[in-house]
């Protein structure tokens, strides 16, 4: 992308965000080229690029609005999960973590691909099913009504996708489209033409590790948004909606293959 494309997306970060003052330009290309993120997501989403890039380098002023702007949405995000208030504060903690601290923190992971508000949304909803699934005493009192909805279903991995493929394959689909045009064209690349690692790093003139760390984020945030989408829409426990991930996970890449062969 070009010098003045960048230097415009950071003038309209500070435009945005005029009390977050420590971002400088130099920390901004250096988060925009280590995410990296695509020209069209830098024009769209100058803002929340700039806010990432001042909380995730730990800037005070920066780390002040993430949490006033984001993180004090927390309760209504996971209010489906009908936490206390002790529980909601340990999840805050452990995302603060995550997304915070480093090396690297995960919010140097974020893309552009969709608004950081979504973005951490999603991170959040998933560590706080991840710490329900990991503590049983939590998982225990979540169930989402007095039937469970997979206690009644067998358990044979072919009911499960003859029942929920659907839904599956239409989370896949969205989030497929919800990334960004560079995201889905090194998919393309990985499963549908089939080219190797050293290949794609040689296309993108960048070391192969680069291409793993690319590819696994990418994964990552699919695998995220599927989970979520089924918590989101079935209604169901955390325990249960980590039954059905366990049965439909191992079609995840089958199905992008299919997903971008047609597109």
């Amino acid at each position: 992308m070009s010098d003045d494309a960048l230097r415009a997306a950071f003038k309209r970060g500070q435009d945005q965000w005029p009390t977050v003052k420590s971002v400088t330009l130099d920390a901004f290309r250096s988060f925009v080229d280590r995410a990296p993120v695509d020209s069209a997501a830098l024009e769209e989403r100058a803002g929340d690029l700039y806010l990432a890039a001042g909380a995730s380098g730990g800037n005070d002023d920066a780390v002040s609005v993430f949490d006033r702007q984001l993180l004090s949405e927390l309760p209504r995000w996971l209010a489906r999960l009908r936490l206390s208030a002790d529980l909601v504060d340990e999840v805050r903690q452990h995302l603060r973590s995550k997304l915070l601290v480093g090396p690297p923190p995960k919010l140097a992971q974020y893309r552009a691909s969709g608004p950081l508000a979504a973005w951490v949304r999603m991170v959040a909803v998933r560590t706080a099913l991840d710490l329900c699934e990991a503590d049983p005493r939590i998982s225990g009192r979540l169930q989402a009504g007095e039937e469970a909805l997979l206690d009644a279903l067998d358990q044979e991995q072919r009911l499960i996708r003859s029942k929920y493929g659907g839904l599956f394959e239409e989370a896949l689909r969205d989030a497929v489209q919800q990334l960004s045009k560079r995201d889905r064209n090194l998919l393309r690349f990985h499963y549908v033409a089939g080219l190797n690692l050293d290949a794609i790093a040689r296309t993108y003139r960048v070391h192969r590790s680069t291409v793993v760390r690319w590819l696994a984020a990418i994964r990552d945030d699919l695998n995220s948004a599927v989970r979520i989408r089924l918590w989101d829409e079935l209604g169901i426990s955390t325990a249960e909606v980590q039954s059905l991930w366990n049965a439909l996970r191992s079609d995840v890449e089958v199905s992008i293959s299919r997903l971008l062969a047609a597109q």
